[in-house]
Order: structure tokens, then C-alpha cells, then sequence
């Protein structure tokens, strides 16, 4: 039997020289998966990137290998949309629906597509169906808040749009999305709360103009263009804004007080 005293020692060396000596795994792209899919990421970013015809060719060359067929239709889907085929593009999305109906990313592409084309009815259906699928994808959530913006539905839009703000909430899209649905409900202190939070003043009234110019109310935004102007004279959309609505006066316009001037800074 061994000293008492000798058995922690032994026990320490012991358990240390047994221990397994930790596997490094390959990376993610040195494995044939990895490999794979790192393809077909590279496909799918030349199609969201606007290269087109260069996701075109890439996935033709992998359609001829064991990959996901749903994945390569999605990339393809995107490109021929973006080169203007939207027929070619909607028969491949709507096949891809018809297999696999729980496919949000499907779903939200076919939204979108709609969407290019006014169908804004096709275009709520797979983009609400998106969303139920995937109801924490805040890509989703903005398109169908955008959707039913555009379509008139401003008041459905802004809780869709609140939504995916908070499960983005960097998303400066997103932001200004939600502020735009916000002036087209009529909330315009709401509104500009929104676009301060994330932007320049000068931005912000130029948004909060746009918006009133998008609902109508011509002099309102004129006001707000001039508002940005006052806080940014070298805002160049602004004096676009300004050129396009009051030429005549631009030479002479100066800035009248803005619907919403800036919170003043209480002193420390």
C-alpha cells in the first residue's frame, strides 16, 4: 500500500498526466461542409451585392454537385429578380413554397418581389406568412412593415416596424422606417423623437420633411427642409428638397420656426 502522505501527490500528477489533450477541430471551412457552404455563401453575397450574373453562372456551376437545391433557388430567385426576369423569379419561388411551405426566407423573397411589382395583396400574404414563421428575424418584420406602409396601412406598419427595431435596434433602416410610418399615421412628434435618436439634427428634419411632402402637406415640409438648412447649410438633399418645391423662392427663403424645434440643453 502506498504512504498516505504519497497519495494526493500521485493523485495530482496523476489526474493531471490523464487528462486528454484538448482536439482542435478543423475550421468550419477546411471541412468538405464548410467548404460547401462557404460557396454557397459566397454565391448568395454576389446576388444581394447587385453581381447578378455572376451569382447566375456561380450557381450553375454548383447546381451539378450534392448541394441543397432550396438554397442554390433562393440565390437564383434574387439574382434573376434583380436583372429584371420577375417572371422567372416568382415560378421558382412559388415552387420552392409549394415544397417547402414553411420556408420563410421563400415567403419573404416572393413579399418582396410583389412588392417590386404592386401586387402589395400577393405581397402582405408571404410577407405576414414570413413573419409567422420567423417572428424574431427583424429583416422580415421591417420588409412587412415597409409593405404595409406603402400599401396604406401605416397604423398595422408601426408596431411591425417597433418590433423589429428592438430585435435590431442599430438598424438605422429600420429607424427611419418606423419614423416615415409614424408621420404617415399622423404622429409627428413621434416621429422626430425616432430620427433624432440616430441621426444628425439636420437629417432629422429632412426626414420629418419628406415624410409630410409624401403625405401632402407641402408647406409643412418645406418648413422642415428649411429647418435643416437652418441647422446644416450645407445639407444638400435639403436645398434639393427646396429647389424642386419653391424655386422662386429659394434665393431670398429663410428658415420659419420648424414644427418641431430642437429640445433645449438645460445648463449643468
Amino acid at each position: 500500500m502506498l504512504p498516505t502522505l504519497l497519495l494526493p501527490a500521485l493523485l495530482v500528477v496523476a489526474c493531471g498526466g490523464a487528462r486528454k489533450a484538448q482536439v482542435r477541430q478543423p475550421p468550419a471551412w477546411s471541412t468538405e461542409e464548410g467548404k460547401d457552404q462557404a460557396r454557397i455563401d459566397i454565391a448568395d453575397a454576389l446576388a444581394r451585392n447587385g453581381s447578378s450574373e455572376a451569382a447566375l453562372k456561380m450557381v450553375a456551376e454548383l447546381r451539378g454537385e450534392d448541394l441543397d437545391p432550396y438554397e442554390l433557388d433562393l440565390i437564383q430567385a434574387r439574382a434573376l429578380r434583380d436583372i429584371g426576369l420577375t417572371d422567372d423569379a416568382e415560378a421558382l419561388l412559388l415552387a420552392v413554397v409549394k415544397k417547402r411551405p414553411r420556408e420563410a426566407r421563400a415567403h419573404d423573397q416572393l413579399g418582396v418581389l410583389y412588392m417590386d411589382l404592386h401586387r402589395f395583396d400577393d405581397a402582405l400574404v408571404h410577407l405576414r406568412k414570413a413573419v409567422t414563421l420567423a417572428s424574431d428575424d427583424p429583416k422580415f418584420r421591417n420588409n412587412l412593415g415597409f409593405a404595409l406602409m406603402t400599401a396604406g396601412h401605416a397604423d398595422e406598419a408601426v408596431p411591425e416596424l417597433r418590433e423589429a427595431l428592438r430585435l435590431d435596434a442599430g438598424n438605422d433602416q429600420v429607424r427611419n422606417n418606423l419614423g416615415f410610418a409614424l408621420v404617415a399615421d399622423g404622429r409627428e412628434d413621434e416621429a422626430m423623437r425616432v430620427f433624432r435618436a440616430g441621426q444628425r439634427e439636420s437629417d432629422a428634419h429632412y426626414n420629418l420633411g419628406l415624410g409630410l411632402e409624401l403625405r401632402g402637406e407641402t408647406d409643412a415640409a418645406v418648413r422642415e427642409y428649411a429647418a435643416a438648412l437652418d441647422s446644416e447649410p450645407t445639407h444638400a438633399p435639403a436645398m434639393d428638397a427646396l429647389r424642386r418645391l419653391r424655386p422662386q423662392d429659394l434665393h431670398r427663403l429663410s428658415p420659419n420656426p420648424p414644427l418641431h424645434p430642437a429640445p433645449v440643453k438645460e445648463e449643468p
